[in-house]
């Protein structure tokens, strides 16, 4: 978790769904601290913690490969396994 004075700024976690150690996430910084680094360094620190409880990979379900979120998780090394298509219908 990261602090500017009282205030949260930003978080990350992983296994917080269903006891599932290796999924990563949730994880997110205010948007007003966005670009300034805090999103890459919880990331970085998230990822060896997980490692130094001898995961060995880390996984999530999506975001928008074109968010600034898709373009750090790209730059940090994950890979896209699946896509998913958002079907809707009005009724």
């Amino acid at each position: 978790m990261a602090r500017n004075g009282n205030k949260v700024v930003g978080f990350c976690i992983f296994g917080g769904y269903e006891g599932v150690p290796d999924r990563f996430g949730p994880f997110g910084v205010d948007p007003d601290e966005q670009g300034k680094g805090l999103g890459k360094i919880l990331l970085n620190i998230c990822l060896k913690q997980m490692k130094a409880e001898s995961l060995h990979g880390a996984w999530f379900l999506w975001t928008g490969e074109k968010s600034s979120a898709g373009y750090l998780y790209k730059k940090t090394g994950f890979e896209i396994t699946r896509t998913f298509h958002v079907m809707k219908k009005d009724i």
